[in-house]
Parts: structure tokens; C-alpha cells; sequence
């Protein structure tokens, strides 16, 4: 009988050995997957390539007869660790050989994302990869997942829809934004600053916004990202904006740079026109490469 019971000891000693064994394997199983599986979602496979990955995102204002009143170009340079926003005015020049002054917000109307895509990409000279259209409702409920985003109000900020409603109305001073009052913010024009003036409160809006993700875990901006983000119309796929985020949240604040196209405003044919400066925008361009 003690030759048994050793025998069994022997056996069940061996299939717990054995259990752990495989445990300590699954788990290292599955730490690589892991790491292979975020390597290949972050695009880090591709981050040897010096050429950055350009997205363009247009705001949709449908309340203006879906017309683009946002503009933002983004330069994702894996290499580099940099990523650059470059805000166009939706009111840049726009040349054609049939229309001499068509204005970059007329081909969103005229054509829709992919005609305002070709335009930037003959303006600029460059092969936009991936783009999306945000209205209102997207960007509201984009923001909200973020949660409230606080900074400083410079003025007093208010407006009247068509029907004589407050949509926007702000108090000045540092205060939480919720979606709402964010979106209001971005959308704000006075008569002192006007167009470009807006153009820096939505460059100010979105530097806080994104120190904001990179204060939080890239898992879980991911996985916010992966599982909400919205857009009207849109060629990023949800793990291609989830992977830009979890990107994002790895660079350092320094490496995100934030620059309005160059040029200057002038009045053409009674349309306040942003024109734009060749020599200076072959300039920016040349920051988001090596």
C-alpha cells in the first residue's frame, strides 16, 4: 500500500509540475502575442520609413449647408517621434484653370471630401493617405469620451443660431469644457480676430486636448479610440485611428508641432481670401520629413 500511495504522490506531482509548466508557457505565449500584436497596430513594423503618413480632417458646418469650416492636415512621422497639425484656412485660394478665384471650401460643396482632397493635394504638392469628414455630432461625442477638458477662456464668447438661440456661450475665464462648450469655443468668430483668429483657438483647443490624451494610458486611448471614434465619412479604419492615438500618446510633447499654412489675407472680389505663400509653405512641408 505504500509503494502506492508514493506512486501516486510521484504521478499527481508530476501533472501539477506539469500544469505550471504550461501556465508559465501560455503566459509567455501570450506577453509576445501581446507585443507582436501592438508592434503591428501602432504601425511600428513601418517606423524605418522616413515618409510621413499624412491625414486630412475636415470639419463639416451642416448647418451652413454642409460647408467645410475646418481644415486640419496631420503629419504622423512614425521615425521622427513628431507629429505636425497644419491648419488651412477653408477660405484658401484655390486655382483652377476654369475658376481663377475658388475658394478651398467651395470644392467640399461642389464634390465632397474626395474633390477638397485632391485640391490640398495639388496645393500642397503632396499625397494625402487617409482623410474624414467630422460634423457637430462627431465631434461632440469624440470629445465627450475624452471627458472634460479645462483651459482658459480670453473673452466673453456668445452667438445666436438662426432662430435667435444662445449656441454658444461662454464666460470668460479657466473653466472645464464639456463637448458642448468645446465645441462652441472652436467655433467662436469675432470681428476683431476673425477667421485666423478662430483657426488659433481651435490650435489651442487641440494642444490642451492632446496633452489630455497623453496624460492617460496608451491602452486605454486606444481602446476609447478603437471602440468610438466617429465620423461622417471617413477611409481610417477604427484600428487605423486607434493606432494613431496609441501613437500619439507615446511622442512627447515636444514633438507635436502646430503651425496655420502660411500666407495672408487679402480681398479679392469683395471675399476676404487666404493666400498662400509658395516659398514658406515649401518650408513646412519640408518639417514633418527628415
Amino acid at each position: 500500500m505504500m509503494k502506492t500511495k508514493k506512486g501516486k504522490t510521484r504521478i499527481k506531482l508530476k501533472k501539477l509540475f506539469l500544469f505550471l509548466l504550461m501556465v508559465v508557457l501560455a503566459i509567455a505565449l501570450l506577453v509576445l502575442g501581446t507585443e507582436k500584436i501592438v508592434h503591428f497596430a501602432t504601425g511600428r513594423m513601418h517606423a524605418d520609413e522616413a515618409k510621413p503618413t499624412y491625414y486630412l480632417f475636415i470639419g463639416e458646418d451642416e448647418t451652413a449647408g454642409s460647408e467645410a469650416d475646418a481644415m486640419l492636415l496631420l503629419a504622423d512621422n512614425d521615425k521622427k517621434k513628431e507629429m505636425t497639425f497644419i491648419s488651412i484656412p477653408p477660405n484658401t485660394k484655390v486655382i483652377r484653370q476654369e475658376k481663377t478665384n475658388l475658394l478651398l471650401k467651395d470644392t467640399f460643396k461642389e464634390g465632397g471630401a474626395e474633390e477638397t482632397k485632391s485640391a490640398v493635394e495639388n496645393l500642397l504638392h503632396i499625397r494625402i493617405d487617409k482623410y474624414a469628414v467630422v460634423n457637430y455630432a462627431d465631434f461632440r461625442e469624440n470629445v465627450s469620451k475624452a471627458g472634460l477638458i479645462s483651459l482658459y477662456v480670453e473673452k466673453y464668447m456668445e452667438h445666436l443660431d438662426r432662430d435667435g438661440s444662445f449656441d454658444i456661450g461662454l464666460n470668460q475665464g479657466y473653466q472645464p469644457l464639456d463637448s458642448e462648450q468645446a465645441l462652441g469655443y472652436v467655433r467662436y468668430v469675432d470681428k476683431e480676430d476673425g477667421e485666423i483668429g478662430r483657426i488659433q483657438r481651435q490650435e489651442r483647443f487641440l494642444k490642451i486636448f492632446l496633452l489630455h490624451l497623453q496624460s492617460r494610458m496608451a491602452l486605454r486611448n486606444w481602446l476609447t479610440v478603437r471602440y468610438g471614434f466617429r465620423a461622417v465619412e471617413s477611409d481610417i479604419t477604427p484600428s487605423e485611428a486607434a493606432s494613431l492615438a496609441y501613437r500619439l500618446t507615446g511622442y512627447p510633447p515636444e514633438g507635436c508641432k502646430f503651425i496655420i499654412f502660411p500666407g495672408e489675407m487679402q480681398t479679392i472680389g469683395k471675399v476676404r481670401t487666404w493666400v498662400v505663400n509658395p516659398v514658406e509653405a515649401q518650408k513646412v512641408l519640408s518639417l514633418t520629413m527628415e
